[in-house]
């Protein structure tokens, strides 16, 4: 894959699982703040962790262990 489009696929899915993550976490009870940090952390390590295409796939079951790491290093109880 072109290293442009890598990029920008990067880009669009930090955006869109932010988003996407924060709404979900704000609809469960989730304060705004720490909705908002733990979504950012999760899409910063999945991006580390995953290419762009197997972001583009990316199941629940790839997601969970990122965001219980992240969930838990901003002191929530997972």
């Amino acid at each position: 894959m072109a290293k442009g489009l890598e990029e920008g696929l990067r880009t669009s899915f930090v955006e869109s699982f932010g988003e996407s993550c924060r709404a979900t976490a704000k609809g469960g009870g989730a304060a705004a703040g720490l909705a908002a940090e733990v979504c950012k952390c999760a899409a910063g390590e999945l991006i580390k962790k995953y290419s762009a295409s197997e972001l583009i796939g990316l199941s629940p079951e790839m997601a969970a262990p990122v965001m219980k790491s992240c969930a838990a290093k901003s002191g929530l109880p997972v």
